[in-house]
């Protein structure tokens, strides 16, 4: 069994005592230390591993795509001055909000085609993105998550 969570702003560390937390509601053999690895649990004759998602310990699944962004990003970039501004105002948008904003735009403004936008529901979106060469499936942010991938091998 595998979980796979984001670290959010927590980290790693956090993340992994909750997953131990949750997994002890279920059985009290396993204690996960580490993530990437198995852990036998004998009670449920099963084992037990995790995987959290970050870029430099902290962060989410958008996190990672803003670092493995393959394309020019001048429109979402331009977004950290709307954010200094919305600060100068005392305004606030959490960093997770904003990762989100910045993922849209990317895919919309700096990612998509004059003729795309014309269905920006559809040709714009994430999912979309993920069948356009916008992203570096190869980048070392990515090579953790991988390596859990692997496992199930």
């Amino acid at each position: 069994m595998g979980i796979l969570l984001d670290a959010d702003n927590k980290g790693i560390e956090d993340r992994v005592n909750l997953i131990n937390k949750a997994v002890r509601f279920i059985t009290q053999d396993v204690a996960i230390t580490a993530v990437n690895t198995w852990y036998k649990s004998e009670s449920l004759d099963i084992e037990i591993s995790c995987h959290i998602l970050n870029a430099g310990g902290y962060g989410e699944l958008e996190t990672i795509l803003k670092e493995i962004k393959s394309q020019d990003s001048t429109f979402a970039d331009c977004l950290y001055s709307w954010q200094d501004c919305l600060e100068k105002h005392n305004k606030e948008i959490t960093q997770k909000e904003f990762d989100k904003f910045w993922i849209s735009i990317y895919g919309r403004y700096d990612c998509c085609s004059n003729k795309e936008k014309k269905q920006a529901g559809t040709k714009c979106s994430l999912e979309a993105s993920f069948q356009k060469d916008v992203w570096n499936f190869s980048h070392e942010v990515l090579n953790g998550l991988k390596n859990y991938l692997a496992m199930f091998d």
